[in-house]
């Protein structure tokens, strides 16, 4: 179970990692945007929805990461004050009854969601008409993504609910 637990954990950093690199695109892409606009008064009619679509690869595809690394929103003013078993046991039950069918109906709309985008070669509304399916086609990714750094979370807090020590 540690490999598989080990093999989700490289998954997430992995994916996260490389992802980290789109926000410089995008950081890129708005200052290119700005000067070609305020110095040639000549602004570029696609950096807005590439910009967007580079910004929504990003923050999906880093969710896992964010997970593996414990940096996703948390209200922890309850939780801090209860004991390691107890933290554990409370973030399982918020897992089981909010994240997991969270995540299983991203997976299952995100899914119809991208097919149909895929069946019309749904593109943009700008001047660009940039292709939309390939950035929908990141929202079923992201619940898998999701769904596997669940599970190696959820594991590890029923490790530590069972034996009451943090690994």
């Amino acid at each position: 179970m540690n490999a598989v637990l080990s093999l989700i954990d490289r998954i997430s950093a992995v994916v996260g990692r490389t992802v980290g690199w789109v926000i410089v695109f995008v950081m890129f892409i708005a200052v290119f945007d700005v000067l070609a606009r305020r110095l040639f008064n000549a602004p570029v009619a696609w950096a807005f929805d590439v910009s967007v679509q580079l910004f929504a690869l990003h923050f999906m595809l880093a969710s896992a990461y964010a997970m593996l690394n414990n940096e996703h929103v948390s209200i922890n003013i309850f939780t801090n004050r209860l004991s390691v078993r107890a933290r554990a046991i409370v973030d399982m039950f918020t897992m089981a009854v909010l994240f997991f069918p969270f995540v299983i109906v991203l997976i299952i709309y995100g899914w119809e969601f991208a097919e149909r985008s895929w069946a019309v070669r749904e593109t943009s509304w700008g001047i660009v008409a940039l292709p939309l399916y390939y950035i929908k086609t990141v929202i079923p990714i992201t619940g898998v993504l999701l769904l596997l750094q669940g599970f190696a979370s959820f594991v590890r807090r029923f490790r530590i609910a069972r034996t009451g020590v943090e690994a």
